[in-house]
């Protein structure tokens, strides 16, 4: 499917547009694209008016041109609804996009119908900070991303092979320095304040095997009225992993 492309105040972001029905928009995860929701695109657009974004500095959109928070990613968010004259949708947001997701219901909740949150990383500071610590790891002098191995995509995927490792390492080499950008704008968010601003019905979901998966409890308690699903042999990215499970998961919840 062919991305467009709209003009916002940081520069042209890419997304990929499709169906009929109440609008949902979809956040990726860092280092990825609007690609990565490819399997369930065409299902959801089936009963969805769907968006898949690219996030600024990641996949064909612009990389702005000064720092970004995860505030600046939601706003960026409210800018794209408003150019497209959408005035609410529901988020379905992975890792960081449940990020900028939470930002969205807590700061913008006329905006927001529901929200489900896919992997999102709900770390104490000192866990978002031994989290940055570690990946500086990852990055060469200059800050540009190091391509990743089968081993560490363990983290990401249930089942990595050496042609998603290609896919995910280009992307990846694409974003560049937003890559390290990114990942200092998620550890300098909070959610956990934000969780309890949340009001709209919230699904929580994890991969069974997402080293995340362990906030569930805490994500539950925070954010009043969430439900919550695992989806086996899944990891951080699950719709990638486990497609037709992760639809039976979520379309009650997008339809009810």
């Amino acid at each position: 499917m062919q991305k467009s492309f709209i003009q916002l105040e940081d520069g042209k972001l890419a997304y990929l547009a499709g169906g009929k029905g109440k609008n949902l928009i979809l956040l990726h995860s860092l280092n990825l694209s609007a690609d990565s929701w490819d399997k369930v695109f065409g299902p959801l657009s089936q009963s969805h008016s769907v968006y898949a974004l690219d996030t600024f500095g990641h996949g064909d959109s612009e990389k702005p041109p000064r720092n970004f928070l995860i505030e600046d990613y939601a706003r960026s968010v409210v800018q794209f609804m408003d150019r497209m004259k959408i005035e609410k949708a529901m988020v379905c947001g992975n890792s960081v996009g449940g990020l900028i997701a939470v930002e969205l219901g807590a700061a913008f909740p006329q905006r927001v119908e529901k929200l489900v949150l896919v992997g999102c990383p709900a770390r104490d500071p000192w866990e978002r900070m031994e989290r940055l610590a570690f990946s500086a790891l990852g990055f060469d002098p200059q800050g540009n991303p190091q391509p990743l191995s089968l081993t560490d995509l363990k983290l990401a995927f249930a089942h990595p092979s050496a042609e998603l490792a290609a896919w995910f390492n280009q992307l990846r080499a694409k974003a560049g320095l937003w890559v390290k950008k990114t990942t200092i704008a998620i550890s300098l968010y909070d959610p956990f304040p934000k969780f309890a601003k949340i009001k709209c019905p919230t699904l929580v979901l994890f991969g069974d095997q997402d080293i995340l998966k362990e906030k569930e409890k805490e994500i539950l308690q925070a954010i009043k009225g969430a439900k919550s699903v695992i989806l086996h042999d899944a990891g951080h990215i699950p719709q990638m992993d486990q497609p037709e499970t992760f639809l039976k998961a979520i379309n009650p919840f997008l339809k009810s």
